[in-house]
């Protein structure tokens, strides 16, 4: 690639860039004038039962159920196992 060519194809990418940003920003402008603007935009609350606790619970409790297909191999199983089959290491065990 020339000296010619180099410049041409960072001018390019200099536009592009700066397309991508300023439509990032503009959109996260846009959307979030939109949302704080809108009239109606209440959530409705349903009528079931609600549990109203004295004060409010102390520390964040998060539960993660991770449910595995029989015979599943992990995506980075798979590119450990690959990667060791270039380097001479054992592959994979199947």
């Amino acid at each position: 690639m020339g000296p010619d060519q180099a410049a041409v194809w960072y001018r390019r990418m200099s536009a592009l860039y700066a397309l991508g940003s300023w439509t990032l920003l503009g959109s996260l402008f846009f959307l979030g004038r939109k949302k704080s603007t809108l009239p109606g935009n209440e959530v409705e609350q349903k009528k079931g039962s609600t549990i109203e606790l004295p004060e409010p619970p102390r520390g964040f409790y998060v539960e993660t159920i991770v449910t595995y297909k029989e015979d599943f191999v992990p995506i980075t199983e798979k590119i450990h196992n690959y990667l060791k089959s270039w380097t001479g290491g054992p592959g994979a065990e199947s």
